[in-house]
């Protein structure tokens, strides 16, 4: 038996949290012994009867053609993680350039979705159909499912709750100094969704220097990239650093120096940079979007209403007069107990045995 894992199209060039996590699911089941393939080219794909096809990310189900099928007329399990984000507000309020214009023109988020494929039937009807003819969906969380069932359509596959995970690691020994005091870090692609101009606005206004660290979005936002390096530039370096992308070793020492870490994302499922930060002892600040309120709630995370400058403001401000929350507070606990792939890949295992 042969697990195959895929996931978005392109994922190897733009790493994310969906590519992360499909890159460590493979790892938790090569070492409870199986088999494992992570496909690049659906189309190219060959299961057969016995093997498992574990799918990540419903909202890019169009990359998949009709890979579903046929590992299901071939005797295969399909097991689904939608990750599911809701995008209809950002949709409305968060696009920027070229996709804003575009918004005003296609209102329905999810027509506009599909356009990226060439067709204007969006991706409801397809996610749906492949909800129902899966064998088990895993859940990030209890309430994605009602959340799934809102906007896609109710549906009967049994489900299993297997939460994103990071790897179990010490803290990374923070090296070298940024900034001549403590400072905030930023970790996600350079994109209008993850609103890095935002937060730069943010912690200017609350006085906090701040390090960005991640890949630049490609062509599509190029004039948002654009700005936002000149919004860094002109800020100067004792005030912003722009990073890129870094090796993950360099970002979580990155993190453990970081006396918080900001994500003003206006969609999100859980932000895995919000959980490595956690983990590396930095206070949190994030939007109310998704599950992270959830995996995080009685701990001294903060969080935001997506696109409420103002409240990331005060918030990045009172976490930067605040201790430091550390590697050994209830907040980094949290995170290791429960959302690390010690906790969670067994439950991953059991439920595809």
């Amino acid at each position: 038996m042969t697990v195959f894992l895929a996931g978005r199209r392109g994922a190897r060039r733009r790493l994310g949290g969906d590519a992360l996590q499909i890159q460590e699911s493979a790892d938790v089941y090569r070492a409870g012994g199986r088999a494992v393939e992570v496909i690049a080219e659906p189309r190219k794909a060959r299961i057969a009867a016995g093997d498992v096809l574990h799918l990540h990310n419903i909202q890019r189900v169009l990359d998949w053609d009709d890979l579903p099928e046929r590992a299901r007329a071939a005797g295969a399990r399909v097991f689904v993680t939608p990750l599911y984000h809701p995008v209809g507000d950002y949709h409305r309020r968060g696009r920027r350039g070229i996709d804003a214009g575009l918004a005003k023109l296609v209102t329905d988020h999810d027509v506009f979705a599909g356009l990226r494929w060439g067709t204007t039937r969006g991706l409801r009807e397809r996610a749906h159909r492949l909800l129902e003819m899966a064998d088990r969906v895993f859940l990030v969380h209890e309430g994605e499912r009602d959340l799934l069932q809102q906007d896609i359509g109710e549906f009967a596959t049994p489900s299993t709750v297997v939460p994103v995970a990071i790897p179990d690691e010490a803290p990374a020994a923070a090296q070298g100094e940024l900034f001549s005091g403590p400072f905030v870090a930023c970790v996600g692609r350079i994109e209008p969704l993850k609103a890095p101009l935002e937060v730069l606005d943010a912690a200017a206004r609350a006085n906090a220097p701040i390090a960005f660290v991640g890949p630049p979005a490609g062509a599509r936002h190029a004039g948002y990239v654009a700005r936002f390096r000149a919004a860094a530039l002109a800020a100067g370096r004792s005030r912003v650093r722009f990073l890129g992308e870094l090796p993950r070793r360099d970002v979580l020492a990155l993190l453990r120096r970081a006396h918080a870490h900001v994500l003003g994302s206006w969609t999100e499922v859980v932000g895995r940079s919000t959980l490595e930060a956690a983990a590396q002892g930095a206070a949190v600040i994030a939007t109310d979007v998704g599950f992270a309120p959830r995996y995080l709630e009685g701990t001294s995370a903060r969080f935001v209403p997506a696109g409420d400058v103002d409240a990331l403001t005060e918030a990045i401000r009172l976490a930067m007069v605040e201790p430091r929350p550390g590697t050994d507070g209830p907040l980094a606990e949290r995170v290791r107990r429960r959302f690390t792939w010690n906790a969670v890949g067994p439950t991953l295992l059991e439920a595809t045995r």
